[in-house]
C-alpha cells in the first residue's frame, strides 16, 4: 500500500464533520481516475421500514434520480449490492441485460457509464453501498480491474466507519423529554411492523379505534404527519428501539 493510499485511508477514516468526509471522498475516486462516487448508509428499522442517507457528487440534474429509492428497486448494480459483498464492476451491458437500457440511457447523460461498487452488510441491520463511476464505457472484466477494486474495497472499508459515524440516519436526541406513554410506544412500534390498527388491537387486547387514537396521539405529541414519520423520530429521540 503506497503512502498517499494509506494517508487517504487514514483521513477518511478520521473525517471529523460531513464536510470533510465527502472530501476525502472526491480526493480518492477523483484520485483513481473516477469521475463520480456515490456512498450510502442504510439501517432497516423493521422488514417494513428503511431510512437511508447518501452522500455523492452527482451532477444536481442527476442527484435527485440518484437518491430515488424505488428506482433503487430495478437498478440492476443496487440489486447487486443489495443481495451479495463481493464487488460488481458494471456497464451497459449489465444493464441492457437486466432489460434497463432506458435507466442506464438516463445516468449515462449525467457521466455514468460505468463503475465499480460494493457493499457491506453488518449487524443490526446496518448496511454501507458505496460505488465510483467513470464518464466512459469499461468492460465488465473483473480481471482487468483487480487492483483498483482492491483500492476501492480497503478504501470503503475506512469509509463506513466514519459514514456511520458522521452519516447515520439514525442518531438518539439526548434531550429525550417526549412524554409518551407505555401503550402509545407499543402500538407505535407494531405499527412499525406493518401492522394494521386491527391487528396491533389484537396484540394489544384494544379495539381498533382505540389503536388509530393511540397512534393519533402519538402523531400529535412528535408533530409528525405520519406514522412513518413518528416512528423514525422516535427511534431518533431513543424512545423506541429499530429492529
Amino acid at each position: 500500500m503506497d503512502s498517499l493510499f494509506n494517508r487517504r485511508c487514514l483521513e477518511v477514516l478520521h473525517a471529523s464533520s460531513v464536510g470533510d468526509f465527502f472530501k476525502h471522498l472526491v480526493d480518492f475516486t477523483q484520485g483513481l481516475g473516477f469521475n463520480t462516487f456515490g456512498a450510502m448508509v442504510v439501517a432497516d428499522h423493521s422488514p417494513t421500514m428503511t431510512e437511508f442517507r447518501t452522500i455523492t457528487n452527482a451532477p444536481e440534474g442527476h442527484r435527485k434520480e440518484f437518491e430515488d429509492f424505488d428506482r433503487g428497486r430495478i437498478d440492476p448494480v443496487n440489486q447487486h449490492c443489495k443481495l451479495r459483498s463481493s464487488p460488481i464492476v458494471w456497464s451497459r451491458q449489465t444493464y441492457t441485460s437486466a432489460a434497463q437500457q432506458e435507466l442506464w440511457d438516463r445516468q449515462a447523460q449525467f457521466g455514468y457509464r460505468s463503475g465499480i461498487a460494493f457493499a457491506m452488510h453488518l449487524g443490526q441491520g446496518r448496511h454501507y453501498m458505496f460505488g465510483a463511476n467513470w464518464g466512459h464505457d469499461r468492460c465488465e472484466s473483473v480481471a482487468n480491474y483487480k487492483s483498483i477494486i482492491e483500492d476501492v474495497l480497503i478504501f470503503g472499508a475506512h469509509s463506513q466507519a466514519a459514514a456511520f459515524h458522521l452519516c447515520s440516519p439514525t442518531r438518539p436526541d439526548p434531550n429525550n423529554a417526549w412524554s409518551l406513554t407505555k401503550n402509545e410506544l407499543e402500538a407505535l412500534r407494531w405499527s412499525m411492523d406493518g401492522m394494521t390498527s386491527w391487528e396491533i388491537g389484537r396484540k394489544m387486547g384494544l379495539s381498533d379505534c382505540d389503536v388509530t387514537l393511540q397512534l393519533r396521539r402519538v402523531m400529535k405529541k412528535l408533530r409528525c404527519g405520519s406514522k412513518y414519520e413518528a416512528a423514525l423520530k422516535a427511534i431518533k429521540l431513543g424512545l423506541i428501539e429499530a429492529g
